[in-house]
């Protein structure tokens, strides 16, 4: 039986009336955010906060009288198609992982570096643009192409990207004025039409400039990693952290033990310090320190980071209620940074 316009009004201010709280909290979803990546893994708490915000707005609306209606439920909308990537840096081939960390190469000053990057687009829709270039720790998609690469160093934007493997070949020198442990990113910003447009960007690269020897003693190495942990988290409440700690150890060592599934085996045997913080934390995401963490994205009570040991680039990060199950000192005389 069809329903007009004025009942159809009247069941969903009914409907809307009768519909109750969530039955998550948002420490059920941050429980499920663990795993994020350097800047970028903001992203993740924002990308959960729409997820969340979708579910909890989703009504279920009865349109017919009977028992046997069928319901119209709003979902979230449908993830980013997922390209992948191969990257060739002056003859170093890395493949990129779908997910967790790109692949890090180590620069000096002024070194000019010629790029080959495989794309693979899946079918079976094209892309309808493609852009390639330099990053600076910020990723911020836009219509109608990046606005935080600097320089663009390649873009396919005349014709659509269709399925199949695509080859770019870049050039760019490393800044002259880049100093020792800072880090640039080349990124991979695209976009489609279908079946609902979008842009997305993600990092394929990083390229770092290594610390001296001097910067890389202990005592060196524990209040550069202690400011680092401190600056990616909002601490709730204004409690101190009850302690942080820190290990030097391998990539694979400190991957397994956070939990991490990263398939980058070429850095399996790199040097790396694992850093643990224990304390009410929320992530910063760039926003302003605030006193309360109660609206801000995933928090949790541990804080785990994977550094490299060489550079001091954050590689991997997470934010949980658990510690790792491995104690830190099982790998290595733990520094106590608190």
């Amino acid at each position: 039986m069809s329903v007009d316009e004025r009942e159809l009004r009247l069941r969903l201010a009914e409907t809307a009336a009768l519909a109750g709280p969530p039955r998550f909290t948002t420490e059920d979803l941050a429980a499920r955010v663990r795993r994020i990546r350097r800047r970028r893994r903001s992203r993740a708490g924002i990308i959960a906060a729409v997820l969340a915000a979708a579910v909890a707005s989703a009504l279920v609306i009865p349109l017919t009288r009977g028992g046997t209606s069928q319901p119209i439920i709003a979902a979230p909308p449908p993830p980013p198609p997922g390209l992948s990537y191969t990257v060739t840096v002056n003859g170093q081939t890395r493949a990129v992982p779908a997910a967790g960390v790109a692949p890090l190469f180590t620069v000096t000053p002024g070194e000019r570096l010629t790029m080959t990057v495989e794309v693979t687009v899946p079918g079976p829709q094209a892309m309808t643009a493609l852009w390639l270039g330099i990053t600076n720790g910020m990723l911020a998609p836009r219509r109608g192409g990046p606005a935080d690469m600097n320089p663009i160093l390649a873009a396919s934007t005349r014709v659509p990207l269709r399925p199949g493997a695509h080859r770019f070949v870049l050039h760019w020198t490393v800044p002259a004025g880049l100093r020792p442990g800072s880090s640039r990113q080349l990124a991979v910003e695209w976009a489609w039409s279908r079946p609902e447009p979008g842009q997305a960007e993600r990092e394929v690269a990083d390229f770092a400039v290594p610390l001296p020897s001097g910067a890389t003693s202990p005592a060196a190495a524990g209040r550069r990693l202690r400011t680092k942990v401190l600056h990616a988290v909002a601490i709730c409440d204004g409690a101190r952290p009850a302690w942080i700690r820190a290990v030097r150890t391998t990539f694979s060592k400190a991957i397994t033990v956070v939990g991490g599934g990263n398939d980058l085996a070429d850095k399996a045997a790199d040097a790396v310090y694992l850093v643990l913080m224990k304390g009410d934390f929320a992530f910063r995401d760039g926003a302003p320190v605030l006193q309360s963490c109660a609206h801000r994205g995933p928090t949790g009570h541990y804080f785990s980071a994977i550094v490299d040991a060489a550079t001091f680039v954050t590689l991997e990060a997470g934010l949980g209620n658990h510690p790792p199950p491995v104690p830190l000192h099982t790998l290595g005389p733990v520094l106590h940074l608190t």
